[in-house]
């Protein structure tokens, strides 16, 4: 069965939904709201597969909900801040 998607409906809480769908994102997003930032510590916290915590920071980064932000160079690392939306 296909999913109504909201994501173009005038009302903020259909679109809320509509981004956090999943079981998934709802749980990255409290985490980060209880000060974790670092992939490492979505993945302890929430015992996560990598790949799926992977697509949900993107997510939650491209819909301007996260921040990333580098903190080392070598290799590339990142925390994930909520943002003044998130």
């Amino acid at each position: 069965m296909k999913r109504t998607s909201f994501a173009k409906w005038p009302c903020s809480i259909a679109r809320t939904v509509d981004l956090l769908g999943d079981h998934w994102t709802p749980l990255v997003v409290r985490e980060a709201f209880y000060g974790i930032s670092r992939f490492d510590e979505f993945q302890q916290e929430l015992g996560i597969a990598r790949n799926t915590l992977t697509d949900r920071l993107r997510l939650l980064v491209d819909e301007r909900i996260l921040e990333k932000r580098q903190y080392e160079a070598e290799p590339p690392r990142y925390d994930y801040v909520l943002t003044e939306k998130g």
